[in-house]
Order: C-alpha cells, then structure tokens, then sequence
C-alpha cells in the first residue's frame, strides 16, 4: 500500500483527560497525530469488547467491576481503541476520555478506511462500527459477513 509506520511514544492511556491533553501537545506525539489526519488511507481492525478473550484488557488490564462499567456503558466493540455503542457512536466509559488516540472524528476525515476483521465475536462490533459510518471497506471471510447481514436485517439467531 505504500504507507509509512511512525510510533507513538505515549500510553494508550492517560491517567486523566487532562493527562491526556498534555501528552497530545507533546510536540513528538502530536507530530505522529498529524501525520495520521493527512493520511490518504487507514487499516484498522475491530475489537469484540465483550469478549473474554478481548485485546482490550491486554492494553487496560481490568477489574471484573471495571468491566461491569463496560457492559453498563453500552459498549458493542471497540475502533481506535475507543468503545463505541451497537450505533457506532462513544459509549459513555471513562477510559474514552483518556484515550491517546484520533478522535472517531477525526478518524472519519480520512477519505478511504479499511477495517479487517473476521469471526463470530467480532459479529455485533463490526456491524456497530459500519452503523457509525466509520468504514468505506470491510474485509472478512464469508461466514462473517454472512452473519453480519443476517443481524444488520434483524434474522440473527
């Protein structure tokens, strides 16, 4: 695809949404941030919050009452590591407040957007993440879609 990595040299969480703030004015991370909204193309991939064996809780180790919050958030999956709700909009989580992360909208300026995902648990946040208008692309394998159709005309099993 011809792109470039550049790494972020700041948590993926702050402590604070004021921590949070800082680090983004840091000339080294908001340099790498601004190469991100001027880029052309995105690859991403989407995260099944809900599942056990989420990602997520590698990056944010919780606890079960932290994750309890999750579930009471109305969290559907995860893009940019951001939690967004079953309509692809934030959900209402603290840590989305402190994330060191494009914001969804800003994530939406990029003109093409390519999610890669695939398998029964990533069902609910793909089709969350294509409610919220967040993709141009999706690629999966066909039982995946298949499954993501069947629950986007409300047929899920």
């Amino acid at each position: 695809l011809g792109g470039r990595a550049y790494q972020i040299h700041a948590p993926l969480f702050a402590d604070s949404p004021a921590q949070r703030d800082m680090l983004m004015g840091v000339r080294a991370v908001s340099d790498v941030f601004n190469k991100a909204r001027d880029a052309t193309l995105a690859v991403v991939g989407i995260g099944s919050i809900l599942a056990d064996d989420s990602s997520y809780y590698d990056l944010h180790p919780s606890s079960s009452a932290d994750r309890l919050a999750i579930e009471r958030s109305g969290a559907a999956g995860e893009l940019l590591a951001h939690l967004i709700d079953g309509d692809g909009k934030l959900a209402d989580y603290s840590l989305n407040r402190s994330l060191v992360s494009l914001t969804l909208e800003e994530f939406k300026t990029i003109p093409q957007s390519i999610a890669v995902a695939s398998g029964a648990s990533k069902v609910v946040p793909i089709l969350s993440a294509m409610r919220g208008a967040h993709l141009d692309t999706l690629v999966t394998d066909e039982t995946t879609g298949l499954k993501i159709l069947e629950l986007a005309e409300g047929n899920a099993a």
